[in-house]
């Protein structure tokens, strides 16, 4: 693991490195940004525009907003130190947890206006009741829906971002205001699993104050893909026939889009047919139920839509959870489907881009065979994978998904930890395959000059000397 010192360094290092433009070749242009607000916040020279960060003034190349983008260098192994205690359970589709549970609020009015059982809501009020939090980074909405970042430090403006929305919102965007404006010490966050990782480096290395705006409870939401505002309006009032301002719940359950309205009705299609409102950077994640979060919350996994599935994971999540229990203020049972949350992950893992056949044939240049080939570029559209997840994606016998992983293994194209398999380093892997391929060309070269050609040279000389001007041969353009 790399140490904290290098990795803090890399945070804070004053010397420049990357700008805006890096942020916006790398992440922006490739239309992989999440929409999170993290680099509005830390640099007040970046806006917003439409559904994009935009520069609007000199870029001093202060590296900030590149460094905490979401979407940037994470380092996994120092974030799994530093936040999961050592008796956790690592599961490789939900990652580290400590207990995973069904729980709802024990307060009517909460359960009136939450999403399914509170559990968000009641936690955060019992952390702000007690003093844990002093505030909370939330996204609420308007009357048409519209997304909106709150921050939220009473009971009442937590209740006011009850509810999903299933909207993009830049809810880091407001990290600044709640340092600067309102002083806060400890916050809590609560967002998508993409998010989390940019909560995660302000939280470990804050960029704006030591003193304020420290991370103290982050709670993650389960998330099978988001969608821009427009695209939610579109599919709430093109494909389910629903104004807006007549929709009272949107709900994201067993495969469907479910909005609730106001007179008591429900319309529902499924996500597969939605796919293509879907926001562009979720077709690369994998992370289903927020693994990087003190506590995850989702709706699957419990018979009545009443309760919440809860996965606890750090020590905090848990402190914050059992305090929250033992002031009856939730309630808890241990009858959950895990299997129906891992299936769900195992759905999100296992999403692969379309195989590109121009890269397959591509590959061949390196003496790689098409099972190979097709194995390489599916393991790296995962990100990850073990053999079983790999053969039920490709649809091959796991024997023989196993002799294609070894040989890419000996290639050193890929490595494995654990019986999971990961891609090395794309630059390093072809970078040693282009000194080779160049390497062999030049060997093979020589050995048909010094061979071949002699023996063609003189057959070319024999039969075709009258044509030959000034001795100029074949030979001169080695």
């Amino acid at each position: 693991m790399i140490p904290r010192e290098i990795i803090k360094d890399y945070f804070h290092c004053d010397i420049s490195e990357y700008g805006f433009q890096d942020l916006y070749d790398l992440v922006i242009s490739n239309k992989n940004c999440v929409l999170c607000g993290t680099c509005m916040s830390i640099c007040p020279r970046i806006g917003i525009n439409e559904n994009e960060p935009l520069l609007l003034d000199y870029d001093p190349e202060c590296s900030l907003c590149y460094k905490y983008c979401a979407k940037t260098y994470f380092p996994e192994k120092f974030f799994e130190k530093e936040i999961f205690p050592e008796h956790t359970t690592k599961d490789p589709l939900i990652g580290h947890y400590q207990k995973v549970m069904l729980a709802k609020s024990t307060n009517e009015n909460i359960l009136k206006l939450s999403q399914n059982g509170g559990i968000v809501s009641s936690i955060l009020i019992h952390a702000l009741d007690e003093g844990l939090i002093d505030g909370a980074l939330l996204t609420s909405k308007d009357e048409n829906w519209m997304p909106k970042p709150i921050i939220a430090r009473t009971s009442k403006e937590i209740l006011e971002a009850t509810g999903s929305v299933y909207a993009l919102a830049p809810t880091l965007s407001i990290y600044r205001d709640a340092i600067n404006k309102y002083k806060l010490k400890k916050i809590a966050f609560v967002g998508m699993p993409c998010q989390i990782h940019a909560v995660r480096k302000l939280q470990f290395f804050p960029p704006l104050s030591d003193k304020y705006g420290k991370f103290s409870l982050i709670i993650g939401l389960y998330c099978t893909s988001n969608y821009s505002y427009d695209s939610m309006k579109d599919i709430i009032q093109k494909e389910l026939g629903i104004k807006l301002n007549e929709v009272k719940k949107l709900e994201v359950s067993h495969g469907h889009f479910i909005a609730y309205t106001k007179d008591g009705s429900m319309k529902n299609i499924p996500i597969k047919s939605i796919k293509k409102y879907s926001w562009s950077s979720c077709q690369y994640c994998k992370d289903y139920t927020a693994e990087y979060s003190d506590i995850s919350v989702g709706n699957i996994g419990s018979e009545e839509n009443t309760w919440n599935s809860v996965i606890i994971r750090s020590d905090i999540g848990m402190k914050i959870f059992k305090d929250t229990l033992k002031s009856k203020n939730i309630i808890s049972n241990n009858h959950i489907d895990i299997s129906q949350i891992k299936n769900a992950c195992l759905r999100k893992k296992l999403k692969v881009n379309d195989m590109n056949e121009k890269l397959i044939s591509a590959l061949k240049l390196f003496n790689i065979p098409e099972l190979e080939a097709k194995t390489y570029l599916t393991l790296l559209s995962l990100e990850n994978a073990d053999l079983s997840m790999l053969s039920a994606v490709m649809k091959k016998e796991s024997s023989e998904i196993n002799l294609a992983l070894n040989f890419l293994k000996q290639r050193k194209w890929i490595s494995s930890i654990n019986e999971f398999y990961k891609p090395n380093n794309l630059v390093n892997v072809f970078k040693e395959e282009f000194q080779n391929l160049k390497e062999t060309f030049e060997k093979n070269l020589k050995e048909f000059k010094l061979g071949a050609f002699k023996e063609l040279e003189t057959i070319y000389i024999k039969n075709n000397l009258k044509y030959i001007k000034n001795n100029i041969l074949l030979d001169d353009y080695f």
